[in-house]
């Protein structure tokens, strides 16, 4: 089947790329500390950007992940970041999780070292970031931006809930609607404890699916007995394999120069095996809430405790 990607696109024009080119600069020559808060703090006096626009495009798209185009390209992962950061304050918040990772941008590559799911090179599985957390405190909006992307990059494949609710028989649908599920979260997190919370699976709201899914945290909740238990397990699955479908048919190898924002309640993703000897690729990710989750916190740096 033909992969379509994502189906909003948008690209800058010359001289509106030559415009935030010049505010990467800004920024990272005023902040001689080279530290992201420092650089989110300076871009929270220059939210009126030259893509500005792109901030109507990403809430007209209804839940769909946007792709944008024609962004300047940097040698310096610090200039990269400042235009991921840049590009979230265009759409909201930027924020950074004490206990998860402490930063306001996450570098996302292959490597030994991290602990993290998308560290490494066999296929990731589709996901909602931290779709366990509540509202005052869950990533809303995810903005990857590559700085490296060479030789075979792989796709990060893109699930939009309403395609992937088409999938799904009504059945399946009743039972991923119901609290049944138990979501496990903290055990790989700074807190002292694991936190149960019974959850359904797929919401609506206002109009748009809400999904979560988010790899082994969900099972079916302990006091189901046996045919409940089995039937959430299937209905779990089905969600899994329907969300992979859509994202197998959507994805889209993020290039230097682009950048995938992706509405992280709104549509799944995932990533496609990396074949680390012809690939090179680094993504730098940073994540976005309302100005209603900064207010309850009163700082970009949260708890996902609340």
């Amino acid at each position: 089947m033909q992969e379509t990607g994502p189906t909003t696109r948008v690209a800058l024009q010359d001289a509106e790329r030559a415009q935030v080119n010049d505010l990467v600069h800004k920024v990272f020559e005023n902040c001689p500390g080279q530290t992201e808060y420092r650089y989110l703090s300076f871009l929270r006096e220059h939210v009126d950007t030259p893509i500005g626009r792109i901030r109507d495009t990403y809430e007209s798209a209804a839940g769909q992940p946007v792709l944008l185009g024609n962004l300047p390209q940097f040698e310096s992962v610090e200039h990269s970041k400042v235009l991921a950061l840049l590009i979230g304050q265009t759409i909201g918040n930027c924020v950074a999780y004490s206990d998860y990772n402490g930063s306001y941008i996450t570098d996302i590559r292959a490597t030994e070292l991290s602990r993290e799911k998308s560290a490494g090179t066999d296929l990731l599985a589709m996901h909602n970031d931290l779709a366990w957390a509540s509202d005052v405190c869950r990533p809303r909006t995810l903005v990857l931006v590559p700085h490296l992307a060479e030789g075979v990059v792989p796709r990060t494949l893109l699930a939009p809930a309403t395609e992937v609710v088409d999938r799904l028989d009504a059945a399946t649908i009743d039972i991923l609607r119901a609290p049944v599920f138990e979501a496990r979260s903290g055990s790989s997190l700074g807190w002292k404890y694991e936190r149960v919370r019974k959850m359904a699976l797929l919401e609506e709201n206002a109009g748009k699916f809400v999904v979560r899914l988010n790899f082994s945290a969900y099972s079916p909740a302990a006091h189901l007995d046996s045919d409940q238990r089995e039937a959430a397990a299937e209905a779990h699955q089905q969600l899994h394999d329907a969300a992979l479908a859509v994202g197998r048919l959507r994805g889209h190898a993020a290039l230097k120069g682009e950048a995938l924002i992706i509405p992280n309640d709104h549509c799944l993703h995932g990533r496609d095996p990396i074949d680390s000897g012809n690939s090179r690729r680094l993504l730098l990710r940073s994540y976005v809430v309302p100005n209603s989750v900064v207010e309850h916190h009163g700082r970009t740096m949260i708890s996902l405790e609340h």
